[in-house]
Protein backbone atom coordinates (compact mmCIF):
# COMPACT_ATOMS: atom_id res chain seq x y z
CA UNK A 1 0.00 0.00 0.00
CA UNK A 2 2.79 2.43 0.86
CA UNK A 3 4.48 1.68 -2.44
CA UNK A 4 1.27 2.53 -4.31
CA UNK A 5 0.92 5.80 -2.39
CA UNK A 6 4.57 6.66 -3.11
CA UNK A 7 4.08 5.90 -6.80
CA UNK A 8 0.97 8.09 -6.92
CA UNK A 9 2.73 11.01 -5.21
CA UNK A 10 5.80 10.67 -7.42
CA UNK A 11 3.62 10.65 -10.52
CA UNK A 12 1.75 13.75 -9.36
CA UNK A 13 5.00 15.59 -8.63
CA UNK A 14 6.33 14.72 -12.07
CA UNK A 15 3.39 16.45 -13.76
CA UNK A 16 3.68 19.68 -11.77
CA UNK A 17 5.61 22.48 -13.45
CA UNK A 18 7.88 24.87 -11.66
CA UNK A 19 6.37 28.31 -11.31
CA UNK A 20 7.12 30.90 -13.96
CA UNK A 21 8.19 33.91 -11.89
CA UNK A 22 7.01 37.44 -12.64
CA UNK A 23 10.65 38.53 -12.91
CA UNK A 24 11.39 35.90 -15.54
CA UNK A 25 8.26 36.79 -17.49
CA UNK A 26 9.09 40.51 -17.27
CA UNK A 27 12.64 39.93 -18.54
CA UNK A 28 11.39 37.83 -21.43
CA UNK A 29 9.10 40.75 -22.30
CA UNK A 30 11.98 43.23 -21.85
CA UNK A 31 14.19 41.30 -24.27
CA UNK A 32 11.43 40.48 -26.75
CA UNK A 33 10.33 44.09 -27.24
CA UNK A 34 13.37 46.18 -26.32
CA UNK A 35 12.10 47.30 -22.94
CA UNK A 36 8.77 45.50 -22.44
CA UNK A 37 6.70 47.93 -24.43
CA UNK A 38 3.72 47.41 -26.68
CA UNK A 39 5.15 48.07 -30.14
CA UNK A 40 3.70 51.11 -31.92
CA UNK A 41 2.80 48.75 -34.73
CA UNK A 42 1.56 45.77 -32.72
CA UNK A 43 2.69 43.28 -35.38
CA UNK A 44 5.98 43.41 -37.23
CA UNK A 45 7.85 41.25 -39.70
CA UNK A 46 11.15 40.27 -38.10
CA UNK A 47 12.66 38.76 -41.25
CA UNK A 48 11.29 35.25 -40.87
CA UNK A 49 7.65 35.99 -40.09
CA UNK A 50 5.13 38.12 -38.27
CA UNK A 51 5.59 38.61 -34.53
CA UNK A 52 3.17 40.57 -32.40
CA UNK A 53 2.96 42.25 -29.03
CA UNK A 54 5.53 42.82 -26.31
CA UNK A 55 6.50 39.12 -26.11
CA UNK A 56 6.84 38.85 -29.93
CA UNK A 57 4.40 35.98 -30.24
CA UNK A 58 3.41 34.36 -33.52
CA UNK A 59 0.03 33.03 -34.56
CA UNK A 60 1.17 29.37 -34.27
CA UNK A 61 2.46 30.14 -30.74
CA UNK A 62 -0.93 31.67 -29.86
CA UNK A 63 -2.74 28.63 -31.32
CA UNK A 64 -0.52 26.30 -29.25
CA UNK A 65 -1.52 28.33 -26.19
CA UNK A 66 -5.18 27.40 -26.90
CA UNK A 67 -6.10 30.71 -28.56
CA UNK A 68 -6.65 32.96 -25.53
CA UNK A 69 -9.02 35.83 -26.19
CA UNK A 70 -10.57 34.10 -29.20
CA UNK A 71 -9.07 36.37 -31.88
CA UNK A 72 -5.34 36.56 -32.54
CA UNK A 73 -5.07 40.24 -33.52
CA UNK A 74 -7.33 41.36 -30.68
CA UNK A 75 -5.30 39.28 -28.23
CA UNK A 76 -1.88 40.53 -29.31
CA UNK A 77 -3.05 44.14 -28.96
CA UNK A 78 -3.90 43.62 -25.25
CA UNK A 79 -1.32 43.26 -22.48
CA UNK A 80 -3.29 40.78 -20.41
CA UNK A 81 -3.98 38.51 -23.39
CA UNK A 82 -0.30 38.60 -24.41
CA UNK A 83 0.70 37.52 -20.93
CA UNK A 84 -2.03 34.85 -20.82
CA UNK A 85 -0.75 33.51 -24.15
CA UNK A 86 2.84 33.24 -22.93
CA UNK A 87 1.82 31.63 -19.65
CA UNK A 88 -0.45 29.09 -21.38
CA UNK A 89 2.18 28.22 -24.00
CA UNK A 90 4.85 27.67 -21.38
CA UNK A 91 2.49 25.69 -19.16
CA UNK A 92 1.82 23.40 -22.11
CA UNK A 93 5.45 22.83 -23.09
CA UNK A 94 7.43 23.08 -19.82
CA UNK A 95 6.58 20.14 -17.60
CA UNK A 96 9.85 19.72 -15.70
CA UNK A 97 9.07 20.34 -12.01
CA UNK A 98 12.59 21.76 -11.62
CA UNK A 99 12.33 24.15 -14.57
CA UNK A 100 14.18 27.42 -14.21
CA UNK A 101 13.80 30.75 -15.95
CA UNK A 102 16.37 29.51 -18.44
CA UNK A 103 14.08 26.63 -19.47
CA UNK A 104 11.11 28.98 -19.79
CA UNK A 105 13.05 31.57 -21.80
CA UNK A 106 14.56 29.01 -24.15
CA UNK A 107 11.15 27.38 -24.68
CA UNK A 108 9.50 30.76 -25.27
CA UNK A 109 11.85 31.65 -28.10
CA UNK A 110 12.85 28.21 -29.35
CA UNK A 111 9.65 26.27 -28.93
CA UNK A 112 9.60 22.83 -27.36
CA UNK A 113 12.10 21.43 -29.87
CA UNK A 114 14.46 24.41 -30.30
CA UNK A 115 15.64 25.07 -26.77
CA UNK A 116 19.20 24.00 -27.59
CA UNK A 117 19.54 26.16 -30.70
CA UNK A 118 22.08 29.00 -30.74
CA UNK A 119 19.35 31.64 -31.00
CA UNK A 120 17.68 30.22 -27.85
CA UNK A 121 21.03 30.42 -26.03
CA UNK A 122 21.54 34.02 -27.20
CA UNK A 123 18.02 34.92 -26.05
CA UNK A 124 18.60 33.27 -22.67
CA UNK A 125 21.80 35.28 -22.12
CA UNK A 126 19.86 38.50 -22.74
CA UNK A 127 17.13 37.42 -20.31
CA UNK A 128 19.80 36.44 -17.76
CA UNK A 129 21.44 39.88 -18.08
CA UNK A 130 18.05 41.46 -17.49
CA UNK A 131 17.57 39.38 -14.35
CA UNK A 132 21.13 39.91 -13.10
CA UNK A 133 21.05 43.69 -13.57
CA UNK A 134 17.40 44.33 -12.68
CA UNK A 135 16.59 45.81 -16.07
CA UNK A 136 12.98 44.66 -16.11
CA UNK A 137 9.81 46.41 -15.12
CA UNK A 138 6.60 44.45 -14.75
CA UNK A 139 4.20 44.84 -17.69
CA UNK A 140 1.54 47.50 -17.13
CA UNK A 141 -1.97 46.55 -16.15
CA UNK A 142 -4.58 46.92 -18.90
CA UNK A 143 -6.50 50.12 -18.48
Amino acid sequence: MRFLLYLLLASAAYHVSAELTDECLACMCYVSSSGCVMPESVCQNNGWGEVCGPWSITKPYWIDANEPGGDYYTCVAAWDCNEATVRAYLKRYVSNPSATCETYARTHVGGPWGIDQDYATDYWYLVKDCLDYGLFTPPPEDE
